[in-house]
């Protein structure tokens, strides 16, 4: 079972890596529209999430895909940053970035490994809502691929947990992140753009 997981683990830190280079190709042609508020958001987060989740779980195995991931993540929004790639954040999307703070700092006071799970997760709900209200409207700001594959690697976290016998609350935390990122993968996909004119610029 060691030797299971341990694959898995591994597996799905790659997959994560390799979801995040296509996201960066797909932003470079235009095939995605990173939002500013939720990369910036997740940048910071990712950080703390796995510091935490590796304090919730210790397990280094568990946490692998979240360390690959808060790294790529950072690397992704630093890219989109400089070269341009975010537009100014609308009005209505500082209050989610100012909500996004309010976690840091709620998870600064208490630094309950537990508790900081469940706030960065919280968190990272709220993060999305910009991102989806952007797909929801215009689909085609998105591509499903790289989603498709970062839905993979946190449901393989989610396997992950259970075959290694962890807390269940330890399970919030990939499975909410799968469905967040599949639901962008649904709304982006080719059969839904198909419904919606074609962006002309």
């Amino acid at each position: 079972m060691e030797a299971l997981t341990l694959t898995l683990g591994v597996g799905a830190a790659l997959l994560s890596g390799v979801a995040y280079v296509i996201y960066n190709v797909q932003t470079r042609l235009g095939h995605s529209c990173p939002n500013a508020v939720s990369w910036s958001i997740w940048a910071f987060l990712s950080t703390l999430n796995a510091l935490s989740y590796r304090e919730m779980t210790d397990d280094w195995v568990s946490t692998l895909q979240f360390v690959t991931g808060a790294v790529a993540c950072i690397l992704t929004f630093l890219y989109a940053l400089f070269s341009g790639k975010f537009a100014w954040p609308k009005p209505r999307e500082w209050v989610v970035f100012a909500l996004g703070a309010i976690a840091v700092l709620v998870w600064w006071k208490y630094q309950s490994a537990t508790a900081a799970s469940v706030i960065v997760i919280t968190a990272f709900m709220v993060s999305f809502i910009p991102t989806y209200e952007g797909v929801i409207k215009d689909p085609y700001k998105e591509s499903p691929m790289a989603w498709v594959l970062w839905t993979i690697v946190f449901a393989v976290g989610a396997l992950i947990v259970v075959l290694r016998d962890k807390e269940p609350i330890a399970l919030l935390n990939p499975i909410l992140l799968a469905i967040s990122h599949g639901g962008v993968a649904l709304l982006s996909t080719r059969k839904r753009k198909a419904r919606f004119p074609k962006p002309t610029i």
